[in-house]
């Protein structure tokens, strides 16, 4: 059965660690701290390959206080990061915040998405559940009683000819049946759902690839891709509705196929091209500067100089 979920499912690649790139910075050496201060341009296999915090928004926006950050990505220097999901943050709830301090809010707004994708899920589930055992419950009346009133509406069944009588009789059998599965299968997802505890992101490896032009020499569009947490919480597709022919129920099978609950905390593959390749402009929200790539910020010093691609000849980094 499909499941619905905050997000769609992404299939899943294995991926591996990214190399420090073969070229320092200008006038500093590669730490955290020359990445927020730096002079020069910083290419993205430096610019993440460093312990440090980036936040995930729209790149359609402009960065403000009001804009919501998506996630936010917490590199630990040695080729990983931990992606957390954000309920509600926004940029200036950022302001004069330490590194610490937004993995501390990072923590919590995780927790804040798991809690109400699982909440939505259990209640959705739930209201379902309830659905079909009142239909449930409906037919089995009728059926017990021999009055059939969802089909005949009211009809007496003494005016039906006995193969007329006996094809009711079989959509009924044949939809009570369907439910019971259906109820069953539900209520093993349901089980699931209020069963499932919160886990705190793991720091997995991480790629960068890039994409060349025509001449190979030169890069086209470069990507950071990375493994997050999908929260696939069960929910039972609803597409039983009592009518005057019990629908789809008459067809002597399912009317979709039942599938176990799932996984409710799965690995999931994701890719953010990293826009704006050459000096990258900052924004300063309140007194915090942020810098990075359209869609993907970090805080930065004021006159930071940006954040580009590498190139294709860049140690770690995957190319066409």
């Amino acid at each position: 059965m499909k499941q619905y979920t905050r997000r769609e499912a992404l299939k899943l690649f294995s991926i591996g660690t990214v190399a420090v790139a073969g070229f320092g910075l200008v006038g500093c050496s590669s730490s955290g701290e020359s990445i927020k201060n730096a002079s020069e341009p910083v290419p993205a296999s430096q610019a993440f390959s460093q312990e440090g915090v980036w936040m995930q928004y729209d790149g359609d926006e402009q960065i403000g206080k009001d804009v919501a950050i998506e996630r936010i990505f917490v590199f630990d220097g040695s080729g990983n990061v931990a992606v957390y999901q954000c309920d509600g943050a926004t940029f200036g709830d950022l302001n004069g915040l330490s590194n610490e301090q937004i993995i501390e809010l990072a923590k919590e707004q995780d927790k804040a998405v798991f809690d109400a994708a699982k909440q939505s899920a259990t209640d959705s589930a739930s209201e379902i559940i309830q659905k079909w055992q009142d239909a449930y419950s409906t037919l089995n009346g009728e059926r017990s009683a021999g009055t059939y009133d969802t089909v005949l509406q009211g009809d007496s069944p003494d005016n039906y000819g006995a193969d007329e009588l006996s094809f009711i009789v079989s959509a009924y059998d044949t939809a009570l049946s369907n439910l019971q599965g259906m109820i069953a299968n539900a209520e093993e997802g349901q089980e699931a759902n209020e069963a499932a505890e919160y886990s705190e992101p793991q720091s997995k490896p991480y790629t960068l690839s890039m994409t060349t032009d025509g001449s190979g020499n030169s890069a086209a569009s470069e990507s950071l891709d990375f493994t997050y947490t999908f929260l696939n919480f069960y929910v039972p597709r609803d597409e039983f509705e009592l009518d005057d022919d019990l629908g789809v129920m008459n067809l002597g099978e399912a009317p979709y196929e039942i599938e176990g609950a799932g996984e409710i905390l799965m690995d999931s593959e994701d890719s953010i091209g990293l826009y704006s390749p050459n000096y990258s402009t900052t924004q300063t929200v309140y007194d915090t500067t942020f810098g990075g790539y359209s869609g993907l910020a970090t805080v930065v010093s004021e006159g930071h100089a940006g954040f580009m691609w590498d190139t294709p000849d860049t140690e770690g980094i995957e190319v066409d």
